[in-house]
């Protein structure tokens, strides 16, 4: 016999009833083995502390009787007949003969309700048309529009100016003589190197309005040397279109594609696609125009350094 068993008979070999037997058996192994010797110390212990427990005291009678009024009580409202229960039944019997009551009909009924629910949320609930963002393509051409307009702005204010100066510069031109002295006076300013802005302002105003081919012709010769100065930039720009000469108006075009000014293109679109315009002027206006949509080599060389913060 092994610990285990031993052990499990402790029980059986207390109260009395294992067989004379196995009692020897335990016996002999209880008195060699030390486990087994602890186990059974225990459990005489807890035996000896439950028979030192007081006895449970029995319940009087008046404790009995109001246990049992309790569970009456309880009974009889389980049982009472509850006020909502006859309209309960009623409603039951209610959907009992309104819904169907076999699973197919059941199974068709949910179908038809699920396409009745789909049918008024797409007819009843409107989604909401998303309000269009402005793209950066959008953004983009709001701006080029933004800046061509002020660009015109700027020219027609020029040309405004320009009309008002030319007619005080021209009178004062007219003044004089001959033709070839108001030349000599042209031709005399081409020796200044760095002319005052009263002498530009006489040199556009003499290519604006001066009845003398060669004279606007030597302005116009003058004013190259001068070119970077915004004001003969924009004075050749407002003269191109009022100018009549083929010779003059090539002369100009040439200088304003020198300097790659860019405002003069819509100027050389307009005088290239202009069928009343000397084919020269055609040409010469067509060659400008594809030099300055050609980017220059100082805008490549900007481009391609990296450390140039200008550069987009």
């Amino acid at each position: 016999m092994n610990c285990q068993r031993v052990q499990d008979n402790f029980i059986d070999y207390q109260d009395g009833t294992l067989p004379p037997d196995e009692s020897a058996t335990l016996r002999a192994h209880l008195a060699s083995c030390p486990t087994c010797q602890r186990e059974w110390s225990a459990l005489q212990e807890m035996t000896r502390k439950l028979d030192a427990l007081p006895a449970v005291e029995e319940p009087s009678p008046r404790l009995r009787e109001q246990f049992y009024a309790m569970l009456e009580t309880h009974q009889q409202e389980a049982d009472s007949v509850s006020p909502f229960a006859l309209a309960r039944s009623r409603l039951d019997r209610f959907f009992a003969a309104l819904l169907p009551s076999t699973p197919p009909l059941q199974f068709a009924g949910a179908v038809a309700v699920l396409a009745l629910g789909l049918f008024a949320g797409a007819r009843f609930l409107q989604t909401p048309v998303p309000t269009p963002v402005p793209t950066a393509t959008t953004a983009a051409s709001k701006a080029d529009a933004e800046r061509l307009a002020k660009l015109e702005q700027e020219l027609a204010d020029q040309k405004t100016l320009m009309n008002d100066m030319g007619s005080l510069v021209a009178a004062s031109l007219l003044q004089q003589k001959s033709t070839s002295e108001r030349l000599q006076t042209v031709l005399a300013t081409m020796d200044l190197k760095s002319p005052d802005r009263r002498v530009l302002t006489d040199l556009v105003g003499a290519l604006a309005l001066d009845p003398s081919v060669n004279v606007r012709l030597s302005a116009v010769e003058a004013l190259a040397q001068h070119a970077d100065e915004e004001v003969v930039r924009q004075g050749l720009l407002a003269s191109l279109p009022r100018e009549s000469s083929p010779l003059v108006q090539v002369a100009m075009i040439e200088l304003l594609t020198s300097v790659r000014e860019t405002a003069a293109a819509p100027l050389f679109e307009q005088l290239s696609r202009d069928e009343a315009a000397d084919k020269t002027v055609r040409d010469s206006a067509r060659r400008g125009l594809a030099v300055l949509r050609t980017p220059s080599p100082t805008d490549t060389l900007n481009n391609n350094n990296p450390s140039n913060p200008n550069v987009s």
